[in-house]
């Protein structure tokens, strides 16, 4: 069966459209959370006969990141409501508030299902082009097919071990012929996974592609992705030492503004590309390609109206992000742009909904055409600020002038000119540098996704969200496993749920 790969061009701006390519490939499985709807043995042989066949393939890989399961809905969403700057409303609320009713434990679900389905494309596709010999396919293309399939499996395995902990370390595909009793992998070896998997993807993947398919998974991307991880496990010099490599050798820069809305270079709904883009989800204006998750922020096509929008994540003021508020008179240019916050803003503001997120908007289109970035260059300069201040026992004048720049942007200053107002003091500790540092993440990032995976990855979770008063328990450092794989996983019972759940 064929797949679909369409290329758009809407309100001036190009989209490459990977979320529509359809995978029908995979094999027979036990349960959706486990594998897709069971089609033939015959479709794969189909599609994996041509190069075009398997482009396709690889590119319906693509297609649940950005769906309601992970990036278009829950993923952002419980990770968000998991940090300590949102609070939910309505079904979203028991999720602000560490409370997991049924719904919630869905919720967290769908998640697990959405990565589970990149996986277990990209075991079909690698599967295939490391068996099959294709007519005209070119040892080259074979590789960058397959690098971006392993590319996309670490990083749903990336998701997956700092959200869940250990988890089934599927490989192959899933069908009639394979064992689905997996049991869940050490930390370390699904880690060691995923650093095999990017290492692959950034010998084998392109430095760029062609406009027409812009999105597409780069050794950039892979490089990013693998000083992240780096970061995540504390190992300073492999992480300063990646993320130096892009930023030397890659063709990325700060994007430089000057009012609060040049930001929307970056983040507004006509945008092709920019500066600091280096793997993003690409959206378009059109029903069931837009960025859906703004609906549950604040989506304001048709002029702003406030429509059907859900409101559901709203910004929590008794975290940092109330003090960023107070500030706004301040030289910070983010605040200005990326939230609903003053009295220019109050017709969509009430005392049930005192701030939401701008960061994200598209004032002519219900169907929101932002991009969301997976990670981009500012990134990038944080783990190397982070990583070689950490390295060194002490922030290191690189490290004072990589987070520095990204102050100066943020205030509508020159990058890389000094600046005695934006620039942090000097005489830093490292603990001091670092805190200083994830403070500067945590706004910088706003609603992409970062904080929660910040505040495990520094073991600061429980003291800085139970210092707002809020109910977070140990158990909720590692989320629950769904039940629907315990019960269809001859390998997993619920001994091994994990603590608390």
């Amino acid at each position: 069966m064929a797949m679909i790969n369409i290329t758009y061009k809407i309100t001036n701006k190009l989209i490459s459209r990977f979320a529509l390519a359809t995978l029908l490939v995979a094999g027979p499985g036990c349960d959706d959370l486990l594998t897709e709807k069971p089609r033939t043995f015959l479709a794969q042989d189909v599609v994996f006969q041509t190069v075009d066949g398997a482009v396709s393939a690889t590119t319906g890989i693509y297609k649940p990141l950005g769906g309601t399961d992970l990036y278009g809905w829950w993923l952002l969403g419980c990770m968000e409501l998991f940090s300590d700057y949102i609070n939910g409303r309505g079904s979203q609320a028991p999720l602000g508030d560490y409370q997991l009713d049924a719904t919630s434990i869905q919720r967290i679900g769908f998640i697990w299902r959405g990565a589970y389905q990149i996986i277990n494309r990209a075991n079909i596709v690698i599967d295939r082009l490391e068996h099959q010999t294709i007519p005209g396919m070119s040892a080259e293309m074979n590789n960058r097919l397959i690098g971006e399939a392993r590319f996309l499996r670490a990083l749903s395995y990336f998701h997956l071990v700092r959200l869940f902990g250990e988890v089934p370390l599927r490989l192959q595909p899933e069908n009639d012929t394979r064992n689905l009793a997996i049991p869940r992998s050490p930390v370390s070896a699904v880690y060691e996974q995923i650093i095999e998997d990017l290492e692959f993807g950034e010998t084998h993947l392109p430095e760029s592609y062609p406009a027409s398919e812009i999105g597409r998974a780069t050794t950039w991307a892979a490089k990013g992705i693998l000083a992240e991880v780096y970061l995540t496990l504390e190992l300073w010099e492999p992480a300063a030492s990646k993320a130096r490599e892009i930023m030397e050798k890659g063709p990325f820069r700060l994007l430089e503004v000057s009012a609060p809305e040049d930001f929307q270079l970056m983040f507004g709904p006509d945008v092709l590309t920019h500066p600091e883009e280096i793997f993003s989800i690409k959206h378009a204006t059109v029903p069931g390609l837009g960025f859906e998750a703004l609906w549950l922020m604040h989506r304001a096509g048709s002029g702003y109206s406030l429509g059907n929008n859900a409101h559901a994540w709203m910004g929590n003021l008794d975290s940092w992000l109330g003090d960023w508020i107070e500030a706004l008179d301040g030289p910070d240019l983010r605040p200005k742009d990326w939230l609903y916050n003053g009295p220019h803003d109050e017709q969509f503001l009430s005392n049930e909904v005192p701030m939401l997120f701008k960061k994200f908007r598209d004032t002519q289109s219900d169907n929101p055409g932002n991009d969301f970035p997976i990670i981009r260059y500012t990134e990038v300069v944080f783990i190397f600020a982070e990583a070689n201040c950490m390295a060194n026992g002490e922030p290191t004048a690189e490290a004072y002038e990589a987070i520095n720049s990204i102050r100066r942007r943020a205030y509508g200053k020159t990058p890389h000119t000094p600046d005695p107002v934006a620039d942090l003091p000097t005489g830093l500790s490292a603990q001091e540098f670092r805190n200083e540092l994830m403070l500067e993440r945590a706004k910088e990032f706003v609603m992409e996704g970062k904080r929660w995976y910040d505040l495990l990855r520094t073991g600061t979770a429980l003291d800085v969200i139970q210092a707002l008063g809020k109910p977070i328990q140990e158990k909720h450092l590692k989320w629950p496993i769904p039940a629907e794989e315990i019960d269809n996983n001859e390998a997993l019972g619920q001994e091994n749920q994990n603590p608390g759940w």
